[in-house]
């Protein structure tokens, strides 16, 4: 059907009343002293004709932009660049939101999965936690370090393992020893278990990971005076994953009296997805140094740390 220009110029008028000044269709009606069910036809008419477009924004999108240029700058593969909210809080749960969207997404392809520790880690379970049961996962998960004395339950990894699995439908393993025994016998009476062997087995089968991105200094401390003197303050130390220290440049600090419990570096440097959560944006210097390390393969954060960090690396 061919349309005159008054035609068009009416559906116009219909379409800016109801899509711009919020009118309803029964007040467009009684306006223009038609019935409502042509309102109505007129509306369909005009998205039809491509006068009105309408466009859903989900909230969960990636800024592909500066994704690509992360991506570039250190070696990342993927990952979701959030938008920025009005507030740090809303931010944070922005990002929350679309790690467990992301998570969501490739559980099907995750045949063994291991979960890290910390404020951030404990957040997206209980997103997990308050969410309607996946139960589609039929894959493995364990934890990538021991547990803390800590009452944080983002400290115990073996809480977490048991969320997420119950919510998920996967298999948790669990793994019974500190996450930092005080010496080196100490630690050789967990690792020598037949539990830690069993763990052991999973870290060099694991294909994804979920880490948070953490700072340093940090609340809770991580035992880090008994762990490594002061060499974290004289190596300038600047963020951690899973209680591996590292500064600006990624190098990892070590201490001499450092009996952590973790998932070893080399173990965790096969792995094929490591995903680093960071809602955290106050220091640039901590995801830069976590990038650094070359232990991550995909991001989560938002636009504007997103743009610092590149910023600082151009």
């Amino acid at each position: 059907m061919i349309y005159n220009e008054g035609e068009i110029l009416k559906l116009v008028e219909v379409a800016k009343m109801y899509y711009e000044e919020n009118m309803t269709q029964a007040n467009i009606a009684k306006n223009l002293k038609v019935s409502r069910p042509l309102i109505s036809k007129m509306l369909t008419k005009a998205r039809e004709l491509g006068i009105v477009h309408i466009e859903i924004k989900s909230p969960y999108t990636s800024n592909t932009f500066l994704a690509n240029q992360l991506k570039s700058l250190f070696n990342l593969q993927g990952g979701i660049i959030t938008p920025q909210a009005n507030t740090e809080y809303l931010t944070e749960q922005l990002i929350l939101a679309h790690a467990f969207h992301y998570i969501e997404d490739i559980l099907n392809e995750v045949n063994y999965l291991g979960l890290g520790w910390g404020y951030e880690i404990e957040a997206l379970i209980k997103k997990i936690e308050s969410s309607a049961s996946i139960q589609n996962f039929k894959g493995e998960i364990c934890p990538l370090i021991g547990s803390a004395s800590i009452p944080n339950r983002g400290y115990h990894p073996n809480e977490i393992v048991r969320v997420f699995s119950e919510k998920t439908g996967g298999t948790p393993h669990y793994i019974f020893a500190p996450a930092f025994p005080a010496t080196k016998d100490e630690q050789g009476l967990y690792v020598h278990t037949d539990n830690y062997h069993n763990i052991f087995k999973i870290w060099s089968i694991l294909d994804t990971v979920i880490v948070s991105i953490d700072t340093y200094p940090s609340v809770p401390d991580q035992a880090t005076a008994l762990r490594f003197g002061k060499s974290l303050h004289e190596k300038k130390a600047v963020g951690m994953i899973l209680s591996y220290y590292f500064d600006k440049l990624g190098n990892i600090i070590k201490g001499e009296n450092d009996y952590a419990i973790h998932i070893p570096l080399e173990k965790l440097k096969k792995i094929k997805r490591v995903i680093g959560i960071c809602t955290n944006t106050n220091n640039i210097y901590s995801i830069i140094g976590a990038l650094q390390t070359g232990l991550l393969t995909h991001l989560i954060t938002d636009e504007q740390t997103a743009s610092n960090i590149i910023k600082n690396q151009t």
